[in-house]
C-alpha cells in the first residue's frame, strides 16, 4: 500500500498535501515540520495564498530522509 500516493491522490487540485497531513503521514509534530522549513530550508516547493503550505511528493521524500 502506498500511503503517500493515496494521500496526493486526495490531495487538492490546486497543490499538495497540508502541513497536518504531512505530519500524520511521518509520525512527527506539524510544528516539527514548519520548524525544519524555517531551520534547514526543508519546505515546500510551493504555497498556496496565505503562504499556507502545500507539501508535494517530492517535498515528502526530503522529510522522511529526515526522519530517518
Amino acid at each position: 500500500m502506498d500511503l503517500t500516493g493515496d494521500l496526493l491522490a486526495e490531495a487538492p487540485a490546486d497543490g499538495g498535501l497540508t502541513t497536518g497531513a504531512v505530519a500524520r503521514l511521518l509520525g512527527v509534530a506539524p510544528t516539527t515540520l514548519r520548524s525544519w522549513d524555517r531551520r534547514y530550508g526543508i519546505g515546500p516547493a510551493a504555497r498556496q495564498d496565505g503562504r499556507h503550505r502545500r507539501w508535494t511528493g517530492a517535498d515528502i521524500a526530503a522529510l522522511r530522509h529526515m526522519c530517518a
